[in-house]
């Protein structure tokens, strides 16, 4: 198994809130209910929001995703280990299988105004960013 793509976006909370103040419905076409609510029902902090859409743009990044996202089709779960992990369906989940990927880690930190997500994805596809070719002809 190697390493496919990686993907990161950071994301400024108190922007992301107020674009979500000015467009309400925006929310849902971003996240899903189950993304938008805690266990509780209550409403998750801006913090969390941005950072499950950041997760979004992150994989959207490391699977080389074609044009738009459909982003009901990337949804943030908690993983039984209760670390966060995506749920894939539709377009994305078709494209996942293109790239013959097997595997997504997600990372999600946030600090003050701004979270940060970083994604790998693996599997036996060939590598979506294939970097250098460190060859003996690259030093020249």
């Amino acid at each position: 198994m190697a390493i496919l793509g990686i993907g990161t976006d950071i994301a400024d909370v108190p922007r992301f809130a107020e674009h979500i103040e000015r467009v309400p419905e925006l929310l849902d076409r971003l996240l899903t209910p189950a993304e938008q609510l805690k266990r509780n029902g209550k409403r998750r902090t801006d913090a969390s929001l941005a950072a499950r859409f950041s997760a979004k743009e992150a994989l959207k990044k490391a699977i080389g995703f074609p044009g738009w996202l459909p982003w009901q089709s990337a949804e943030v779960v908690p993983a039984r280990s209760g670390a966060p992990s995506f749920r894939l369906r539709g377009l994305v989940l078709e494209h996942f299988h293109r790239i013959e990927a097997t595997n997504i880690h997600l990372s999600i930190t946030h600090d003050a105004d701004l979270t940060m997500t970083f994604v790998i994805v693996e599997g036996e596809g060939p590598s979506l960013s294939p970097g250098v070719d460190w060859d003996a002809d690259h030093f020249g």
